[in-house]
C-alpha cells in the first residue's frame, strides 16, 4: 500500500500503513542504531552515552500522540505532575 500498488487505498488503510510501517520497521531499526552509536561514541567520552530518538517529532505517529494527551487529559485520578510524567513516556 505504502508503495502506490493499485487496490484497496482508502485513507484510513494508507494512514493505518504508515503508523505501522514507522511502529514495527522504523522505530525498532533507529533505536538499534541509536543504542550502538551511544556504546561506540561512549568510549570515546568515558563512559555510557544513551541516545533516544525523539519520536515526538514523527508525524505519522501524531495520532497516537493525540490520543494519548485525550486519556491522560480526561483522567480525572491523576494529578498534573502524573500527566505530564505519563505524557513524557514514550508513545
Amino acid at each position: 500500500m505504502l508503495l502506490g500498488i493499485p487496490g484497496d487505498n482508502t485513507y484510513s488503510n494508507y494512514a493505518e500503513a504508515n503508523r505501522a510501517f514507522y511502529r514495527q520497521i522504523v522505530v525498532p531499526l533507529l533505536s538499534r542504531i541509536a543504542a550502538a552509536l551511544g556504546n561506540w561514541l561512549g568510549e570515546s567520552f568515558g563512559g555510557n552515552l544513551r541516545l533516544v530518538p525523539d519520536l515526538e517529532e514523527v508525524p505519522a505517529l501524531s495520532i497516537e500522540r493525540e490520543a494519548l494527551w485525550k486519556r491522560v487529559g480526561e483522567a480525572s485520578f491523576l494529578t498534573d505532575d502524573e500527566k505530564r510524567a505519563a505524557n513524557n513516556v514514550g508513545i
